[in-house]
């Protein structure tokens, strides 16, 4: 019979024993194991301050444990007692959605006891004292991402016991681009902290000649922003099974950015009517955008244009831990037809018939670009993958575009997934005009290979400036590397035009002054005969505003006029000279004098008018013999007492007598 009275204890390796003294006074010793009785949970830790350091991931403002897959993270567990892997059995479970399965990856356990058979994440005791066991946790590289419960059960041969749901255990993961295991592994500090820790930026637009910028502010770590993301992906319905895929993530991602067939982040308006949301070009950053999508349950926010669509679209991919960058592609083509070409018709009189051109060239187009390694193409495209959830053309159904690689583009391999003839057209397709005549009858006018894709840029790793990417994304014109893509491409559907015109001997050249708001533009119309013969031309020209998409906003002025060359100008051979000016001042101009002379060509000429009206035009032909070849310069003046100073000059090359005969 045991004695109350305990005359000592002893602990021998995290086992306690006890000794009890017999009443009889007979010397008993009984040894009694204390430990029979089932361990419990008192406490998990996640340990976050310290994880989120390790994996870059602190600057998250979110209170929960946030880390990346392919790497450990440390958590503790408080026990009733001291854990033994040889008497306990111990899981840590898990769990992501509403049914979560083993089978599916939404259910992960992993054992304290070295059983490492039970899944792909690992697990290892790092140490275990009287107070706790501290456990490191690897989640498996290609693991779901999004937002984990936490539970550990201990098991007995006749029972589990699951500790409670609790909160505070919860944790997130995100794609790993420091490590190598993980498909978005980028090897380089310096991308990684632009491409995924950056959250500012600089976006590109104007036109190609006039590249300009405006800021943008990602704010992938600000409040809300994580569970705003993971937020567009549940109300996409996206399946957890595809949060572990980069490239199936992203596909989805770039349909749910846009409000068009599954009510996702944007509207777009390309139109001048914002009053029922904000201006496209009013916005400053993305997490304005989806914080208000995520708070209002998913209803689609007011407005956005491709600028928008692709810096909210970076912000959702930096936020999940993918790398990813904005491009601007300038004279960017949209390929309606799905030809890999840009047609554009043209009426009669040479100006755009805009009922029967669907393609357009936009001034600039936004995308954004992700980097991973494709498993689905050969290893040579991984990298730098294309994807843009401005809504242009559907694929697969839904408004959405890539991935696709951009490795593959420069090739003119379009046979591999997802979107490349669409995005090839964009950067690299032929322009090609068709005139339509009043019968509805049309012919091909004109082709230009180098219009397209003239400019493609993105930030600078660590500088607001532009980084000049258009190598990435095509050869160089004529290049033998460009005709080989050239063939790959027309091998997958690209229809090229083989033009088998006149030759052309009339080169026309336009060029317009600075474009300053509420005063006139000046263009310039220059005509070159290469020919000896007579040449009679017909000159149309339109002048109208755009939408950066080439989408016309108003035409405001059109002009058509048939000019005479001569040939080739040679000493000898008349001349015919055009001085005109048409009063665009507003008012009458009184007393008005035209001078001209050409040293080497045509003495001082003046001619007088007493009045120009308002509105009116005055032409001036005058004609002339040169008499010495070389370089000769054509200058005319215009001057009144209400303007001063309004000249205009033609250079003119004479060639020696007979040079233009063979």
């Amino acid at each position: 019979m045991k004695s109350g009275l305990c005359l000592w204890h002893s602990t021998v390796h995290h086992q306690l024993y006890r000794l009890y003294y017999c009443e009889s006074n007979c010397l008993t010793i009984t040894i009694e194991y204390l430990f029979g009785n089932l361990i419990s949970v008192k406490n998990v830790k996640m340990y976050e301050d310290r994880n989120k350091v390790a994996h870059h991931t602190d600057k998250y403002k979110n209170s929960s444990l946030i880390v990346r897959r392919g790497q450990e993270f440390i958590m503790g567990i408080e026990f009733s007692r001291p854990f033994s892997p040889q008497k306990d059995s111990v899981n840590i479970e898990f769990m992501i959605g509403s049914n979560p399965s083993s089978v599916q990856g939404t259910l992960i356990t992993v054992s304290l006891n070295g059983d490492s058979k039970m899944s792909n994440w690992k697990s290892r005791v790092l140490d275990s004292s009287w107070t706790e066991t501290t456990v490191a946790i690897t989640p498996a590289s290609d693991c779901i991402i999004g937002l984990f419960s936490t539970f550990v059960t201990v098991v007995t041969p006749t029972m589990k016991q699951r500790t409670k749901r609790n909160p505070k255990t919860d944790f997130y993961i995100l794609f790993n681009p420091w490590a190598s295991s993980d498909e978005v592994y980028m090897d380089n500090e310096n991308e990684r902290a632009e491409y995924v820790l950056n959250d500012t930026g600089i976006i590109f637009n104007g036109v190609v000649d006039n590249v300009s910028s405006r800021p943008w502010n990602y704010g992938q770590f600000k409040p809300g922003v994580l569970d705003a993301c993971l937020f567009v992906l549940d109300f996409g319905k996206v399946p957890l099974q595809f949060r572990g895929s980069a490239a199936k993530l992203i596909r989805q991602g770039s349909a749910m950015i846009n409000s068009q067939d599954d009510d996702g982040v944007l509207v777009g308006n390309w139109s001048e009517n914002f009053s029922n949301g904000t201006a496209p070009s009013a916005w400053t950053g993305s997490a304005e955008i989806l914080l208000s999508y995520a708070s209002k349950g998913g209803v689609p926010v007011k407005f956005g244009q491709c600028w928008v669509y692709a810096g909210t679209f970076n912000t959702f991919l930096r936020c999940l831990g993918l790398p990813a960058r904005v491009i601007t592609n300038y004279c960017s083509a949209h390929d309606n037809m799905g030809n890999l070409k840009t047609e554009i018709v043209l009426d009669e009189d040479g100006r755009m018939d805009t009922e029967h051109t669907t393609d357009s060239i936009w001034n600039f187009h936004c995308w954004n670009e992700v980097f991973l390694k494709r498993s689905d193409i050969p290893p040579i495209y991984s990298g730098w993958q294309v994807v843009d959830s401005t809504p242009q053309e559907t694929s697969d159904g839904y408004y959405r575009c890539g991935p696709t690689s951009v490795r593959a583009i420069k090739d003119g391999m379009l046979g591999y997934q997802f979107d490349a003839p669409f995005v090839f057209a964009e950067v690299n397709s032929d322009v090609v005009f068709h005139k339509r005549d009043k019968y509805g009858n049309t012919r091909i006018v004109s082709t230009n290979t180098t219009y397209v894709g003239q400019l493609i840029v993105t930030k600078s790793v660590g500088s607001s400036t532009a980084d000049d990417i258009t190598e990435n994304y095509k050869y160089p014109e004529g290049s033998p590397e460009d005709q080989l893509t050239m063939k790959h491409a027309e091998s997958r559907g690209m229809d090229r035009y083989q033009p088998s015109l006149l030759a052309i001997d009339v080169q026309l050249q336009v060029s317009a002054n600075q474009i300053n708001q509420g005063r006139d533009i000046g263009v310039t119309v220059y005509l070159t005969s290469l020919s000896t013969a007579h040449r009679s031309v017909k000159v149309s020209l339109t002048c109208k505003a755009d939408y950066y998409t080439g989408a016309t906003r108003s035409i405001f002025k059109t002009f058509t006029k048939t000019m005479n060359l001569p040939g080739t100008s040679e000493v000898g051979t008349d001349i015919f000279v055009t001085v005109s000016f048409s009063n665009t001042i507003g008012y009458d101009l009184n007393n008005v004098t035209l001078r001209m002379e050409g040293s080497g060509l045509l003495p001082l000429k003046t001619k007088e008018y007493s009045q120009i009206a308002s509105g009116s035009s005055v032409k001036w032909i005058e004609s002339f013999t040169p008499q010495y070849p070389g370089k000769k310069k054509l200058v005319a003046c215009l001057d009144c007492a209400a303007i001063r100073n309004v000249c205009g000059q033609l250079d003119i090359d004479i060639n020696p007598k007979n040079a233009g005969i063979n």
